[in-house]
Order: C-alpha cells, then structure tokens, then sequence
C-alpha cells in the first residue's frame, strides 16, 4: 500500500529510506533487521542532529551486529566507517541500575559528514527464543525529519496470524506467503517530520502508527504476562517491619495505604527501563524492595505486596490510550503507566501512583485512557474505561483596601473532581492552604476551614490578611488578582505561535471562574478601564468584566474549555481565548490615591 504526505521543504536532513523488518523464527528466536539511508541538508543535522546512531540491546539476551555503515559525501566518495567510530555504552536509564547493566547502548559514530552527505546503516539485533513472549511491534511512522520512503516488514511461521492496527493512517499490507512463511509488507511515501510544537498529545497519539503482535488476543497476552513470579506478591522480614511501623495502632486504612505509597514513592529511586530492554519481565517486589529502587511497574508490585500485608485490597494497574487498546492485539507495548489501584470501605476505588505521591484520586485523570487491571487470580479482562469528568473551580473574594497598607479579606473556594486534591486534604486539612496563588499566597492566609470535603467536592473558606497588599509607583497603585494553584495556570500554556502543525492537548477539560470584590480607599480613582469581554467558539468561553460601584470594584474572571485536544483548525479559537486570559492587564487592578 502507499501513501503520500506532503514533504517539509526546510528540513534539515531527510530519510531517503528506512526499513524495518521483524522475523519471527520457528523456534521463537526473533530478529530485527533496521537499515536507513539519510541525506544531511544543514550544517545543524550533523553537528546537532544525526552526527550518531544510538543501537541499545540486552546483551544477556540479544546479540547486534553492524552488516555495514558508511557514508557517501556530496561529490559522491564513499567512506567506510571505522572501527573506533562503534563504542559500547550503558543507556542513560540504566546508570545507577544494576540490575539492568546488562542493557548496552552501541554509540555509532557517522564519519564524512557535510552538506549532502548521505548516511548509511545496517544491523540486525537477534533476540534469544523466550526472550519475547511474542512478536510484538509498536512503529510510529514520523521521525524528526521527513521520511522518503518507509518500509515496514514482518515475516512469520505460516501456522500463525499476525494482528495489526493502523492509527492516524489509512491502508493495508501487501500479504504473501513463501517457503513456510507469511511475509506483511506496508509501504509509506513522503512521511513528515514530527511537529516541533509544544503541548502536543502525549504517547505519540497523533503521529502515524502501526500496532502489531502475533499473540491470540489481548486477554491471552494478559495471561501470561501475569503468570510471572513478581505477580506473587511476596514479602521479606525488612518488608514487614515497615508495614508493621506504619500499621500499628492505625485503623485508618486510607491514610496507611498514603503511608505506604509515600515509602515506595520517595525511598526508592524511580528508573525508567521500558519494557521491550527486559523481555517485557519484571523483578518480585522483595528484589525491587532489597535493591532500593525500581521501574514504574516494580514499584506498583511492592507497594500492591506492601498494601496486601496491611490487609488492604490492592492491584497494580496498567494504563493504555484509548487510541491504542484493542482486545484484539495482545501487543504489551500499548502498556505507558503503572498504577495501583485500592479498594476501601468508606472511599471506594483509589488509584495512586506507585512513583510519585498524587495529590487526587487518579480516575478523575482517565480520560481518553482504559485500565487494565493486573491481577492473575482473574484470567479475564478486568477493564475500567476512562470517562470524561471536568474539573471545576469557583473562587469568591472580598477584599477591603481602605487601608493601603493592609489587605483584609474571605475567599470561598469550591473545587470538583479533577481539581480536589483530595488525597492532600485527608492526610493534612491544612495543605488547603496551598489552594491560592499569586500575589496572595500561603502565608497571607491567616485562618482556615473546610465546610465540605468528598473526592467530587470540596468547599472551603480562607480569611486572608496581607501587609503591603500593592505595587507602588509614582502615585499608582496595583493590585494583582489572586488565583488558584491547580488551574488553567498551573499549565504555563503562555506562548502561542500563531499557527501549528499538530494538534494541542490540554491537561482537563476545566471550567474556571473568579469573583472578586475589591473596596478601594475612599476618594481613590479607579485607573483600570472597565471592561466587559465575552468569547463564545469551538472550544469554549471566556469572560472578562470589570465593573464599578461607588469605591467598590467587581472583577469577574471565567474561562470555560470543554475539549481536551484541540485540532489544528480550533487552535485559533483556543489561542483566542487564551491570549487574553494570559493577557496581564487583565488580571490587576491600578488605582491612584
């Protein structure tokens, strides 16, 4: 099948051709067969760019040998890579690893590079039989530049079926069958480059890609995957004594379960090893707990071993997008998050992360995901669908200046879903605190109270005292709207070209709104210009409205976003609001005594 794209004129290098063949053997061996041909436009692609190859392996497992590497220059002389030009090194993610020394990263070091000279590499990397439980591929098509030609190739046993996906892409393989072999062939012309714009969707989602594997289906690959030794849950006597540390005299089972995740999360080292480099195998909790460090998965088994001793209903959990699940595919590759997943009494089901301490029930984060739970007393798909659940947040102020050298004021605050950091809340009632930002900040508040608290809803009221409330100059005084810290915000999404060339994911669908009453001193004269903005398109609203009574100001801030991935032809609309509720005029007001 072929494809064609439009090319990137000012790229400055160009794959002329990549091909990429898997061989599943009849013994279960596995080789990948990679060769690429790539033509330098810029003096930037060889200094910066492509001037090396990086080949990793796991020599324990794997062997790779270079079929043949050279370049031809511009005024067409070939020069062979040299010997010294092919260094062995560990992969960045396995330093301090040990555990993982064993993965090696070959350094290819390209000689002649000029303007127009052309790259050439070839190698193969044979993979022992049982090494992959399965053929298994996940190509995304783009690279950082443009791609010519792209061939992909998968040749297997012909008692076997291969199971493929395309995402982002239209077509189907040329299928033949030789010598006891099937042979899939997919051909693609003129691939472009990868964008360079900032925000875009996570996990490659909107790039061209192909998912394979050879397994029945997703529920058979789940099967074995969770037939490996780690899904015991075993515990030594150091992994005891900890649980037993936290649990005693405790009968909040929550708060144990934080507890524990706070172990797992900040005493031992996150490292991040995926899993293609270990055989899709994983080590038990008790030698990720005796090493001191683990991988995201590693760390979900010992904190599920942790929360079993303490009697807690727990099981570690993968997380797939939407976009690449398919009960059809038993491709482990799809696999991009490891959680944990807890089941409580009084609370329900809580997701928490085994590598970091979150401040939320991370449900309310599933959209556009599905989990799998890893559980191997079920031999069925246990799945829970993400659904879409905005995050809301209220702020109410009142704030009294009749004395510039001091700010009184309440702020009522109310959050849901997304935006509750409810998690925080129930270990310490007072990281509420936290909430508000900006030129009133944590130390300003002076009293708080919390009038409503679930994982939907949470109310809230601060009193608020602040010495030197104002910016000063030259008579003029201003004063900066305060804001909440886990909104719109928080995303630093504050530059935005004029156009792009991918779509734009945001964190939550989020509807934001502020009100502020602010009371001036008596006589002062209002410098801020009254405004009253409203935005109403594709992707959401926003207000903006400054009104006068008397010497009392009401400032009302609102932006409402109702699409998590804004396509290229919304993104207008997006940076229409955007712009100006990023815009700092509109969030200070500037009077004169």
């Amino acid at each position: 099948m072929n494809l064609t794209f439009s090319q990137n004129e000012n790229a400055d290098a160009e794959f002329l051709k990549v091909i990429k063949e898997y061989t599943l053997n009849e013994d279960g061996s596995v080789e990948y067969h990679y060769i690429k041909s790539l033509k330098l436009l810029s003096h930037y692609s060889f200094h910066r760019l492509y001037g090396e190859t990086f080949i990793i392996y796991n020599t324990d497992y794997q062997k790779l040998k270079i079929n043949s590497a050279f370049t031809i220059m511009a005024d067409g002389k070939k020069v062979i890579t040299p010997s010294n030009a092919f260094n062995e090194v560990l992969p960045r993610f396995s330093t301090n690893a040990p555990a993982f020394n064993n993965i090696r990263e070959m350094v290819v070091t390209h000689t002649g590079l000029e303007v127009g000279t052309v790259i050439n590499l070839d190698y193969t990397i044979t993979s022992q039989a049982g090494y992959y439980p399965y053929l298994m591929g996940d190509e995304i098509l783009s690279e950082e530049s443009p791609v010519k030609e792209q061939i992909i190739k998968v040749v297997i046993p012909e008692s076997l079926t291969l199971h493929s996906a395309l995402t982002n892409i239209a077509g189907e393989p040329i299928t033949e069958t030789k010598n006891g072999k099937k042979i899939y062939t997919w051909t693609f012309n003129s691939i472009p480059a990868i964008s360079k714009d900032n925000y875009q969707e996570s996990d490659n989602r909107s790039s061209p890609r192909l998912i394979f594997s050879t397994s029945t289906n997703l529920e058979s690959t789940y099967n074995d995957f969770v037939k490996q030794q780690a899904f015991d849950y075993s515990s030594n006597e150091s992994m005891d004594k900890a649980v037993a540390k936290i649990t005693t005299n405790k009968s909040d089972k929550l708060k144990i379960a934080l507890e524990l995740q706070k172990i797992v999360s900040n005493n031992l080292n996150n490292i991040v090893i995926p899993l293609q480099y270990t055989g899709f195998k994983c080590r038990t909790a008790v030698e990720t707990w005796n090493s001191n460090q683990g991988t995201p998965l590693e760390k979900a088994i010992l904190l599920t071993s942790l929360l079993h001793k303490a009697d807690i209903q727990a099981e570690p959990v993968a997380i797939i997008p939407n976009k690449n699940f398919s009960k059809e595919i038993g491709n482990l590759s799809m696999f991009n998050e490891f959680l944990v997943r807890i089941t409580l009494k009084n609370h329900g089901e809580i997701y928490i992360a085994p590598n970091y301490v979150n401040k939320q029930n991370l449900i309310f984060d599933f959209s556009g995901k599905t989990a799998l739970l890893l559980d191997k007393s079920n031999d069925k798909l246990k799945i829970v669908l993400g659904k879409d659940m905005p995050s809301s947040i209220a702020m109410e102020g009142e704030f009294d200046l009749l004395d510039t050298e001091k700010l009184l004021g309440d702020v009522h605050i109310e959050l849901k879903n997304n935006a509750v950091p409810y998690l925080s809340l129930y270990m310490d009632s007072s990281y509420i605190k936290t909430i508000v930002s900006g030129r009133i900040s944590q130390s300003n508040i002076i009293s708080s109270s919390i009038e409503k608290l679930t994982q939907q809803n949470t109310i809230c009221k601060l009193s608020v005292e602040k010495d030197n409330p104002t910016n000063k100059q030259d008579g003029y005084l201003t004063f900066e709207l305060p804001h909440t810290s886990n909104g719109v915000d928080s995303w630093h999404i504050t530059v935005l070209p004029a156009k792009r060339s991918a779509p734009l994911e945001i964190p939550a669908v989020i509807h934001e709104k502020y009100r502020f009453a602010l009371v001036l001193p008596k006589d002062s004269k209002l410098v801020s210009k009254l405004q009253n903005i409203e935005i109403s398109n594709n992707v959401g609203n926003l207000l903006i409205r400054v009104e006068k009574d008397e010497n009392e100001i009401i400032i009302t801030r609102e932006i409402k976003l109702h699409k998590k991935v804004i396509g290229i032809n919304e993104y207008a609309d997006f940076k229409e609001i955007m712009d100006i509720w990023n815009n700092s005029n509109f969030r200070k007001v500037i009077f004169k005594e």
